[in-house]
């Protein structure tokens, strides 16, 4: 944390202290973590908007607007939203080389919305326009054992040779 005054530390305290006592009596301590530290990073116009429909006592529109958007977004053809699902974080060299193989794939711009999953132990997962391409370690495994359960079926704990 930066170094702050003496008022500035209080502020940050108290504002601190009653999300977390809000958070004990309503059972969401973590999940209340999580989503702070999402809306920490969120960019200026999403807080602008949050903020807008907290003054007009609005915010319970805020899953029809995230809907609504989420729909505007997949119908935009200057930009295209790319969901990539990776066991590690991208670094920059991988992240545009993505980004340029999708674009031309694609034929317009992308934005790549990063997600990290250790449970697909590898590759990768992309998704766009309502299409998937899951090359992830975890489904090719998935594949090549219910590909050897159908071919070699189990009898008594061993295979059957046929």
């Amino acid at each position: 944390m930066p170094a702050t005054s003496r008022r500035e530390g209080r502020v940050l305290e108290t504002y601190a202290r009653s999300l977390l006592e809000a958070g004990k009596a309503e059972g969401r301590v973590f999940e209340n973590r999580r989503d702070l530290e999402v809306l920490a990073s969120a960019s200026p116009e999403l807080l602008a908007v949050l903020t807008e429909l907290v003054q007009r006592g609005q915010l319970e529109l805020l899953p029809d607007i995230a809907d609504a958007y989420y729909t505007m977004t997949e119908e935009d053809a200057d930009v295209v939203g790319v969901t990539v699902t990776t066991a590690v974080p991208l670094d920059d060299a991988l992240r545009a080389s993505l980004t340029e193989r999708c674009e031309r794939e694609l034929g317009s711009k992308v934005f790549l919305i990063e997600h990290v999953d250790p449970s697909i132990i590898g590759g990768i997962v992309l998704e766009a326009r309502g299409q998937r391409r899951d090359i992830s370690v975890k489904t090719r495994l998935r594949m090549m054992r219910d590909n050897l359960a159908s071919n070699h079926p189990q009898e008594g704990g061993a295979v059957a040779h046929g």
